[in-house]
């Protein structure tokens, strides 16, 4: 399969309260001197097979003149069969739709997050309701009809109701494609860092209450956070979750590549944006580190990827792949979690129940440990 390629613009208006990604509140002058080094990189790096995707993700790329986003997929000559944006509402007006869609993007995903006002000023975003609808409304006029609209599960204080609300809203607008993230506050984040007490009590029952919804909608649950009508699905972020090689670009962008040997490397850049720009200009790639990864690696990352998908993953390829076999000790183990109503196992496909997504990583780690890598044998 071609590979993905990822564009990371860490510039962001202000740091919102449960963030916790590499972005830069910067000035807009700092704007274009990263967009050239970025031009820069992609020089360096010499990559030159044909992508499927591009992703501008941040950040948030909406920020940036349209132009200098123009000008970064035209570093790949024949584009890509999609091309997704993140956007904050805003941030978007004319100038910068027309220059994407000359570009080739195709795909707009709108960082909503609620469409409640009090929730929005909660969580410290800048936008509100007003500039949500008005977005989506110039998006379909400048012919966008690939849009995804993210929202996030227990905000602090938000109440059921407003966010029966939010589904309520998304059943009218009818984005082509839904992600739904519960909130998780990292200590690296505002949040985090002044202890809030942020309740999660109801971000479960909010959960629950999408995954029916949108069913009855006409959206597919393909991933734990996401949803899109048919044929919609995300084609980038599918690669992430198929093990399928990318590339990525600017600063802390992570890669991922697979040799003709069989040998899986992951490599990441600097989230220095000092250091990003120094190793650029003295023409050197402004790669932080890189690792191969083990056996055991891969296997950790079929599981915890596989079950991402609502679909779940064939075991056997995986052990196929590896070169393992499953010890009679872990068969007991699924049928255990089987039994409690976490998992689902058909002989041949592993997936999560509803109840098991809620606590995907935990039902993950029970897989895995003790690690199956040192608990089986090899097969011959």
């Amino acid at each position: 399969m071609k590979p993905g390629v990822y564009v990371h613009i860490p510039f962001c208006e202000q740091r919102c309260y449960y963030c916790a990604f590499t972005v830069a509140v910067s000035p807009q002058h700092a704007h274009e001197p990263y967009v050239r080094h970025v031009i820069r990189e992609i020089q360096l790096s010499q990559f030159s097979q044909q992508p499927e995707t591009i992703f501008f993700g941040g950040g948030t790329p909406s920020i940036i003149d349209g132009a200098w986003i123009q000008k970064i997929v035209e570093m790949f000559p024949k584009g890509a069969e999609e091309i997704s944006l993140e956007a904050n509402p805003g941030t978007l007006d004319g100038a910068k739709l027309e220059h994407y869609a000359t570009a080739g993007i195709n795909r707009i995903s709108l960082g909503v997050q609620s469409f409640d006002d009090d929730d929005l000023k909660n969580a410290g975003r800048l936008h509100g309701s007003a500039e949500i609808f008005r977005d989506i409304e110039s998006l379909r006029k400048y012919g966008f009809n690939n849009i995804n609209i993210d929202l996030i599960s227990g905000l602090p204080h938000q109440q059921l109701n407003i966010w029966r609300r939010n589904l309520a809203i998304l059943e009218q607008i009818r984005p082509e494609h839904v992600s739904i993230y519960m909130l998780d506050v990292e200590d690296r984040s505002v949040w985090g860092k002044s202890a809030s007490d942020v309740s999660d009590d109801l971000s479960t029952k909010f959960y629950m209450e999408a995954v029916e919804r949108l069913s009855k909608a006409g959206y597919v649950h393909y991933e734990i956070s996401n949803w899109a009508l048919p044929g919609f699905e995300c084609r980038h972020n599918l690669k992430y979750w198929t093990g399928v090689p990318y590339r990525g670009f600017g600063i802390s962008a992570h890669s991922f590549s697979k040799s003709a040997g069989l040998t899986f490397k992951r490599f990441w850049n600097t989230t220095s944006l000092s250091e990003y720009r120094d190793m650029l200009d003295a023409d050197r790639l402004p790669i932080a580190g890189e690792e191969e990864l083990t056996r055991e690696m891969r296997l950790d990352e079929a599981f915890l990827i596989g079950l991402r998908r609502t679909s779940g993953f064939d075991i056997w390829s995986v052990a196929a792949e590896l070169g393992i076999e499953y010890p009679r000790e872990w068969f007991d183990r699924i049928c255990k979690l089987e039994d409690a109503g976490w998992i689902q196992f058909d002989g041949i496909f592993l997936r999560l129940t509803a109840k098991g997504r809620l606590l995907a990583n935990a039902v993950t780690e029970e897989l895995l440990w003790p690690t199956l890598v040192s608990t089986s044998a090899a097969i011959p």
